[in-house]
Parts: C-alpha cells; sequence; structure tokens
C-alpha cells in the first residue's frame, strides 16, 4: 500500500497542544524503521501525562532499536490478553506480537484499556491503531496512525477536560471524572433489566476515548447514503458507537462493509465467526424482524437464530455464552 502523503504527523498533535516540536529528522535519524516515525517524535516533542484525560504513551528509549525491546515492558499485559482469550475460547482481531505481524502495544488508555499496532504491512507509516478494553471483550478496528487517533481524541474530547495534563495534573483533576463514569458504568452493567442494546452501548463506552463515537457515527451516515437499504434499529443504534472490530470473539464488519451474499438480497452479512458469515435473513420484511443467521465457511448449510437480533446476539457472547444455537 502506498504512503499518503496525507496523514497526519506529530506536528498536527503538538499543535494542538501548543507545545514546541522537533522538526522531522532526516532518514538517517534511524526513526520510522522500527515502529512508526510519528510516534518516535511525539515521544521527544511530549513531557510525561495523559492526553485528553484518556491516553498515556509508552515511553521506550528513541530511536526504538527493535520491536523485541520495544514490547518488553508490555509483554506480561500482551500475556494477559492471551490467556483470558483462550479461557473464553476467543480470537483476538489479529494475532499478538510476537506472532509475524502481530499486534505491539504503543499505549494505553485512563480506563486500563490497551492501544496497539496493527503491523501487517511492513511500513512502520502504514501501521493503524487497535484498542481494546481493559477485559479484552472489545477490539475496535480503527484505521489511524498514532498521530491521527491522538488528534481525534483531543477534538472529541469533552468539555472540561484539558487536551494534557501530567500526571499530577491528572490525578487531581480528569481522573475524578473518570472514576465517576466508571462507577456510572458499573451500576448501569448491574442493572439486571438492562436491554440489550443499552448494554452493549454501555460496554463500548467504557473503553471511554473520545473521537470514536464521532467516527462510528461518520461510518453510519455513509451507509446510509450508499444506500444499503433500511436496517435494523438495535444494528444501528450500536454501530453508531462501535467503528467495527471484533466483540467477545464476534468479528462485526465496519457498518460500510456490510453486504449482501445472494443476488435476491435475501441474506445482508454483517460479521462472521470462526469462518461463519453471520448476518440477517431478510425475508420476514420490516428489519425489526429480522433474526440472525449464519452460513458455514463451506456455503452448503445455514442456520437460522430464530429468538436471536443483532444486539442480544451481541449481548450473549459478552455474558459467556459462545453458542451458535
Amino acid at each position: 500500500m502506498p504512503f499518503r502523503e496525507e496523514h497526519m504527523n506529530h506536528l498536527d498533535v503538538v499543535r494542538l497542544l501548543g507545545i514546541d516540536a522537533p522538526a522531522l529528522p532526516p532518514e538517517a535519524g534511524g526513526h520510522g524503521r522500527v515502529v512508526p516515525e510519528d510516534f518516535e517524535m511525539l515521544l521527544k516533542a511530549l513531557p510525561m501525562g495523559v492526553i485528553a484525560g484518556s491516553v498515556l504513551l509508552e515511553r521506550p528509549d528513541v530511536p526504538v532499536r527493535s520491536l523485541e525491546d520495544f514490547a518488553k515492558d508490555t509483554a506480561p499485559r500482551v500475556a494477559n490478553m492471551a490467556d483470558a482469550l483462550l479461557a473464553r475460547e476467543q480470537e483476538p482481531l489479529l494475532p499478538l506480537f510476537p506472532e509475524p505481524g502481530g499486534m505491539v502495544p504503543w499505549g494505553r488508555t485512563a480506563r486500563d484499556g490497551v492501544l496497539l499496532w496493527n503491523t501487517t504491512d511492513p511500513d512502520t507509516r502504514q501501521w493503524t491503531t487497535v484498542l481494546t478494553d481493559a477485559d479484552f471483550q472489545l477490539w475496535l478496528d480503527l484505521p489511524f496512525s498514532t498521530s491521527e487517533f491522538l488528534v481525534r481524541t483531543i477534538q472529541g474530547r469533552p468539555e472540561g477536560i484539558p487536551a494534557f495534563e501530567s500526571y499530577e495534573e491528572y490525578e487531581s483533576g480528569s481522573y475524578w471524572k473518570v472514576a465517576d463514569d466508571m462507577r456510572v458504568t458499573a451500576t448501569a452493567l448491574a442493572n439486571p433489566d438492562i436491554e440489550a442494546v443499552e448494554e452493549i452501548v454501555t460496554h463500548v463506552r467504557s473503553v471511554g476515548v473520545p473521537g470514536i463515537r464521532q467516527y462510528a457515527q461518520g461510518l453510519v451516515d455513509q451507509a446510509v447514503n450508499e444506500s444499503l437499504g433500511s436496517l435494523p434499529e438495535d444494528y444501528l443504534t450500536v454501530m453508531k458507537e462501535f467503528p467495527g472490530g471484533v466483540v467477545a470473539g464476534v468479528r462485526v464488519f465496519p457498518v460500510t462493509r456490510a453486504a449482501w451474499l445472494t443476488e435476491d438480497r435475501l441474506f445482508l452479512q454483517w460479521g462472521e465467526v470462526q469462518g461463519r458469515a453471520f448476518g440477517w435473513l431478510t425475508a420476514s420484511g420490516s428489519p425489526e424482524n429480522w433474526r440472525i443467521a449464519y452460513i458455514e465457511p463451506d456455503g452448503i448449510a445455514l442456520t437460522c437464530l430464530e429468538d436471536q437480533t443483532f444486539a442480544t446476539f451481541l449481548r450473549r457472547r459478552l455474558r459467556g455464552d459462545n453458542s451458535l444455537f
């Protein structure tokens, strides 16, 4: 994939923060060979602290000499991810480092989530961001470099949240907003009568990184404009918050990638699980009557989950039920 000149770099971030930044180094400086150059330049420009009340960067020595050295400090967290997913019989969005092309952590969130790079492209300038929550149940696939992710985070932050705080400022400032939000989330999820859509949306919002909702909403608007047709309301409500990725082992495509699999438009695919195409059987007319169905990898057998909507199926998975029946 060719490098796109319009990509944001570290200067876009530091300008938003009002910080003087060093110029991009010549290639001989060694930056960008192991990890993205914009990340290394951000480390040179930014003091230690919290961005938009939500994001903290890993702080290796730069230039980074090897991915093994870079990933050393986060290796225990990656091992925790692998163990948690194995226990749930789930897979991550992509393999984890040190697997070839594996995801490598580059930061964390104030709510103990992890920010990783998708390293499948050999060109570090093309590495994009994956965000997972503290329980590794949600994996958000975001087509952003570190710099673009941070720009969107800063621009999307709630009113009253500083663009940047030192650790000391954060502990006496935005930390209390984060703590209050986490209490509200825990209370909502503890409600035994919570509706499926609200439960999923609450989980997604609990990731706590600004800018994601705006991006997800833009994808929904784009899909509607491209005339996919009417879609179930529970699906649209969730996808206005979730831009695509994995929910409890279920790969959920970005809404712009939902597609009809048959010419008669009787099966609309929105994701997959273990090679099975998941979507809706649409013969029942109104989207509110559509129910979840899946097609086996061989394309022959089709199973309909007659009692499951998009939201209730994902809730069942989040609650630990991996049944496909």
